[in-house]
C-alpha cells in the first residue's frame, strides 16, 4: 500500500454482479484494496431463502467464493487486501469457506467477518413493536 494514497476499487454492487470484475480490477491496475458490496434487502431474502432450502450453514454469497478463488494469489502477492459484505446472513460460515480455499491455495492470510445482518430470529419482536404501522402488517389500527 502506498503512504500517502490508498487506491479502493470495488467489484460488485448487488449479488449477481459481474462475475469476472474482481479478476477485471485486480489484475487491471494499481489497487491497495478491493471492495465488494453484495447486499440489498433483495439479497437478504434471497439469503434466507437458501439457508432454509441448503442449511443453516448456508446464507452467504457463494458466487464470492468463486471469484476468490480467481483473484486469491494475485491479491496476496500484490498485498492487495479484500473486504466484502458477501457473508450475509452467515458470516461465519462463509469465512471458513474463505479460510478453506486459501489453505488449499497455501495462502497465509488473516480473514476476519462482522456479524449482525440476520435478524431472522427478531423478526417476531419487531412485528410486535410495530402493530400501529399500517406499512408493516397491511392495514391500520
Amino acid at each position: 500500500m502506498s503512504k500517502n494514497i490508498i487506491r479502493i476499487a470495488n467489484c460488485s454492487g448487488y449479488y449477481g454482479d459481474k462475475l469476472s470484475a474482481a479478476k477485471e480490477l485486480v489484475e487491471g491496475g494499481p489497487i491497495d484494496v478491493l471492495t465488494g458490496d453484495y447486499l440489498a434487502e433483495l439479497t437478504m431474502g434471497i439469503l434466507y431463502g437458501q439457508m432454509l432450502q441448503r442449511g443453516q450453514d448456508k446464507g452467504y454469497v457463494a458466487t464470492f467464493l468463486k471469484q476468490l478463488r480467481e483473484i486469491a494469489k494475485t491479491c496476496h502477492d500484490k498485498k492487495i487486501k479484500i473486504v466484502v459484505n458477501a457473508g450475509g446472513l452467515n458470516p461465519e460460515s462463509m469465512s471458513q469457506e474463505v479460510q478453506n480455499i486459501l489453505n488449499e491455495m497455501n495462502i497465509t492470510s488473516k480473514v476476519a467477518y462482522i456479524e449482525g445482518d440476520n435478524i431472522v430470529n427478531d423478526l417476531e419482536i419487531f412485528r410486535s413493536r410495530a402493530r400501529n404501522l399500517s406499512i408493516w402488517i397491511g392495514k391500520s389500527h
